[in-house]
């Protein structure tokens, strides 16, 4: 095996690694590693596909990731919608209570 295809194979499995482990910028960091090298070195198509295989599992992962945040965003916007309708309910009945009391 040669020694780019060993580095990229590393750095790749590393960044695997990391993305699950949720350490996003340190995926950023090995993509950015592997692509500097990439650019230097011509890759063989075995390179290549071994690269693109690793890749698809990233990318399924970011995308799993990505939909899972949507679904949290949405649950705390619908959260804040019952608090916000909480507090305006519970605003007018303390006055309504307010007056009842003032009136005692």
């Amino acid at each position: 095996m040669s020694d780019i295809k060993c580095l990229l194979q590393q750095l790749t499995q590393e960044a695997i690694e990391a993305a699950r482990a949720g350490k996003w910028d340190q995926v950023i960091t090995l993509y950015e590693r592997r692509r500097s090298i990439e650019q230097i070195n011509p890759l063989s198509s075995e390179i290549i596909q071994m690269l693109m295989k690793c890749d698809e599992w990233l990318i399924s992962r970011i995308q799993h990731v990505q939909l899972a945040i949507q679904q949290n965003i949405l649950e705390m916007q619908n959260q804040g919608r019952k608090l916000a309708s909480l507090k305006h309910r519970w605003g007018e009945n303390s006055a309504a209570q307010a007056r009842h009391l003032l009136s005692i």
